[in-house]
């Protein structure tokens, strides 16, 4: 009976068990109930809404799908939560009131609209949260409120006072309209740095710990204090070790009592302040961390990448950093994100390739640009000075004092031209730099902008010419660079220049009383190296004046348009005539380009006379065009192994493709001597042609120059010789001509000459004068290497001689016979022997030998045999064309 009664009273206590579960997660139960939980929590300040209402098996209600509104009117939801526990008072609950003595989250998720007008946009995500509050009237006292906030793990306590309802609706709305600008400043900002913490990865979220104090009713009273731990915190390639935050919220305003940081460098130490709602926050910040990584986090600037720090670099810091003012914006569009002013100073770093022993600069930045104000960058070379600013609008101004090689500078040179201009300039570790320059311009390309300033250098090479000091001023925009009072000192002398304007687009360059006494070809290829060979023909003589002016392209002679002139009063010049090279004293000389034509004027004295070459030359490209016509006072040549004086000289020779033409004029022992002809290039050997004359040569000088015997008779010689042939052949000479010698000692001819003594010896007693030739002629003519007369005919006042023969004048032997005829009354009693005297003559021009053919010595030699081929002689260029300095 006893466990009967037992049962049924279990069955009764959970049939209504059974009913009361059923009834309390029914529909009904939340429709009657909802609007007791609300009022009640409304008293308190608190404003929700919720979609259904279960007792939990635990204790108390359990409000589920819950939103939270600003206002009694519930016009604005501040967040959702998928559940809220309520614990109420269950005695006054079955007396049928609600009292909610606390609040408590387990596991929920709160959603936060970051616009809490648009609450279905952007909200902040509050996940796993496990709280728990007391209602103690209109105060909350949140004892433990602890979750996870993008990724950062969150612990909140405090106690808040509750909105009051006002006794106004105005005042109420208004209230209510405060604290909901207040949410909207603050969940905006707060947005933004979780944006940017959101960036981090690490093993251990990042833990927030927050106290928050104050009235709801005066939401800009608030107070709060803030701490953040993190350790191994990772952006990108970077690692904080350790990141810790102490800060307080008081009235809107964020005070960020210390930032400290870590890294493999250094640390870093930083304190900020910040009011929400506004776009921006104050701070204050040291470091001896990574810079570039620095930046790069917290200004989103990549630039730095590039460096490497080898010593802790030492960064003082000081301005506004505003979080959100890219957020949205297309790269193009971007902006830096602070307005920064401070100190930086850096050891040992390096940076695309290029080591450097420190950096010190002050430094400003904000959205529109930025400032460098005093800063020194130090190489082993030398040192930068710089003062930069950069603005948006105004664009780029520098001055800067550089004092080290600056080919160590051109990886940071934005534009090729610019580098190809530094690389121009070599120094070593004797070299001294002193060069400022100021400029403005809309970029840092510096040849966008206009740029000017004076510079020194002493021992280095510009395009590899050395020179042991310059100054000048300077001037460069775009392709445009020009120097202007230039001061030159060479290692062989000084040089001088009022302007050099240089076109590095189109490459020419302008010279303006370019001025030289040292080595000028050496100078002049500093900056002009094909008019440099030119000049360098000549050989100036160290201290001789040089001027240059015009335009000389670099490597275009359309460009050409100037003027050399050159002057050496006690110097010397060279000059290349005729394969030989003469020195010219006291050279005063021109050279004019124009275009593609080269002219000289050289003037001097040739051998103690004066000297003038005056031509010019076609450089274009595959044209062989020229001309040049020299005057000397005297002129020494060798002429059939004896040098003779060509008084007088004239020559002028033209060079038209393959055609040259030559036409000398002079005196030579005392006579004119003209030589004309043509030379064909276009065939090798070169064919040429031409004429020899001479005219009344003296005799004497003749015979003392050629003949063994020291002979002071007067009497003059003359003669022409047309030739043909082929350069370097004497085989192919060909031609003919005439001789004629009147008055003349027959003793002092080439091959006559032995022949002499012996007609004197066989006449019946001496005779003066017998050896004077009133008249002697002959005609001639030269092939296949021979010399050939046979109508030699001298006539003395005593006897007649007619000769005949050849001349080999490539083996130097000659052949000859000679009959001797008395005159007058000496010769009536020698009639009849006169046939006897007849001679015949070999040996070689220089020696011949004669013996009368009645005592045998005239037997007549074999025929002489023409060598088909005759040894090479060295080649050597066509001496016409050594006239010209020019062009081969």
């Amino acid at each position: 009976m006893l466990r009967f009664l037992r049962n049924v009273l279990l069955l009764v206590l959970g049939s209504l068990v059974l009913a009361v579960g059923l009834y309390t997660s029914s529909e009904r139960f939340s429709r009657r109930w909802r609007g007791f939980v609300t009022g009640e929590l409304a008293k308190h300040g608190v404003f929700i809404d919720f979609d259904r209402l279960v007792i939990s098996p635990l204790g108390g209600l359990v409000a589920e799908e819950v939103r939270v509104f600003n206002d009694s009117a519930k016009r604005t939801q501040l967040a959702s939560l998928s559940h809220l526990n309520l614990d109420i008072n269950l005695s006054l609950l079955l007396e049928g009131q609600v009292e909610v003595e606390s609040l408590e989250l387990s596991h929920a998720n709160v959603a936060l609209p970051v616009d809490p007008d648009l609450p279905d946009l952007t909200v902040i995500e509050l996940q796993d949260l496990n709280a728990r509050a007391y209602l103690h009237g209109n105060t909350i006292d949140i004892r433990q409120a602890q979750g996870v906030l993008s990724g950062i793990r969150v612990d909140i306590r405090g106690i808040l006072v509750l909105p009051k309802p006002r006794e106004k609706p105005d005042e109420d709305n208004r209230s209510a309209l405060e604290r909901l600008q207040l949410i909207r400043a603050h969940r905006a900002q707060v947005q933004s740095v979780l944006d940017w913490l959101g960036r981090f990865q690490s093993a251990q979220p990042p833990l927030v710990s927050l106290e928050v104090n104050g009235d709801l009713n005066q939401p800009q009273e608030i107070k709060a204090e803030l701490s953040l731990h993190a350790e191994a915190l990772h952006f990108e390639s970077y690692t904080w070790d350790s990141f810790n935050v102490e800060a307080s919220y008081d009235g809107g305003m964020i005070d960020i009592r210390r930032i400290h940081l870590t890294d493999h460098l250094g640390q870093i130490e930083a304190t900020a302040t910040w009011r929400i709602g506004t776009d921006r926050a104050r701070f204050r910040m040291t470091s001896s961390a990574d810079i570039p990584a620095l930046a790069r986090t917290f200004f989103e600037v990549g630039e730095l990448n590039e460096a490497v720090f080898y010593e802790p670099p030492d960064l003082a810091l000081e301005g506004y950093w505003f979080p959100g003012i890219n957020k949205g914006k297309a790269d193009a569009e971007r902006v830096f994100p602070a307005e920064v002013t401070g100190h930086v100073e850096c050891k040992r770093f390096g940076s695309r390739g290029a080591i450097f022993e420190g950096l010190s600069a002050n430094i400003g930045v904000n959205a529109k640009g930025f400032y460098v104000r005093d800063a020194v960058l130090r190489h082993k070379t030398g040192t930068v000075e710089m003062q930069v600013m950069q603005h948006r609008e105004q664009g780029v101004k520098y001055d800067a004092t550089l004092r080290m090689d600056p080919n160590y500078l051109t990886p940071f040179i934005l534009r090729e031209k610019t580098r190809e201009v530094v690389r121009r300039f070599q120094f070593d570790e004797k070299s001294y730099i002193n060069v400022r320059v100021a400029g403005e311009g809309p970029s840092f390309r510096l040849q966008d902008g206009v740029n000017s300033g004076h510079g020194v250098l002493k021992h280095f090479r510009y395009n590899g010419v050395l020179l042991d000091e310059m100054e000048a001023d300077i001037a460069f925009s775009g392709f445009f660079q020009n120097f202007r009072n230039v001061r030159i000192q060479h290692p062989k002398g000084p040089a001088s220049a009022e302007d050099i304007f240089l076109n590095d687009e189109q490459k020419w360059v302008r010279l303006t009383d370019l001025r030289a006494a040292c080595d000028t070809p050496d100078i002049m290829r500093a900056f002009a190296p094909k008019t440099a060979d030119h000049i360098a023909k000549y050989r100036l003589s160290i201290g001789t004046d040089v001027t240059v002016n015009g335009t000389i392209g670099i490597l275009e002679r359309k460009f050409d348009d100037y003027v050399v002139t050159f002057k050496a009063p006690r110097g010397e010049g060279h000059y290349e005539l005729w394969d030989e090279d003469y020195t010219i004293h006291s050279p005063d000389g021109v050279v004019t380009g124009r275009g593609s034509t080269l002219s000289f004027d050289v003037k001097g004295s040739l051998f103690q006379r004066p000297f003038r070459a005056v031509g010019q030359t076609d450089l274009s490209p595959g044209v062989s065009a020229w001309n040049v016509d020299v005057n000397a006072g005297t002129f020494p040549y060798e002429v059939f192994s004896k040098t003779l004086d060509f008084t007088g000289m004239r020559a002028s020779v033209r060079n038209r493709g393959t055609d040259l033409t030559f036409d000398v004029k002079a005196t030579v022992l005392g006579g004119g001597m003209t030589l004309k002809g043509s030379l064909d290039q276009s065939r090798t050997p070169n064919p040429y042609a031409g004429e020899l004359r001479i005219d009344a040569m003296d005799f004497a000088k003749f015979a003392q120059t050629y003949s063994k015997n020291d002979d002071t008779s007067k009497g003059d010689l003359s003669g022409d010789f047309k030739f043909t042939g082929r350069m370097n052949d004497w085989v192919a000479l060909k031609g003919g001509g005439s001789l004629i010698i009147v008055n003349g000692n027959l003793m002092s001819l080439p091959i006559l000459g032995p022949l002499t003594p012996l007609i004197g010896a066989l006449l019946p007693r001496p005779i003066a004068g017998y050896n004077i030739a009133k008249e002697a002629d002959c005609t001639f003519d030269v092939s296949d290497g021979y010399f050939r007369t046979r109508n030699l005919e001298a006539l003395t006042s005593s006897f007649r001689i007619t000769s005949r023969g050849d001349v080999n004048f490539i083996r130097d032997d000659i052949d000859f016979d000679a009959e001797v005829r008395v005159r007058g009354l000496l010769g009536i009693p020698l009639l009849l022997v006169s046939e006897l005297f007849a001679f015949h003559g070999t040996g070689t021009i220089a020696d011949s030998k004669w013996a009368p053919k009645i005592l045998g010595g005239g037997n007549a030699k074999p025929a002489p045999v023409i060598p088909k081929a005759l040894p090479e002689t060295p080649k050597k260029r066509n001496f016409f064309q050594r006239l010209l300095p020019g062009k081969d």
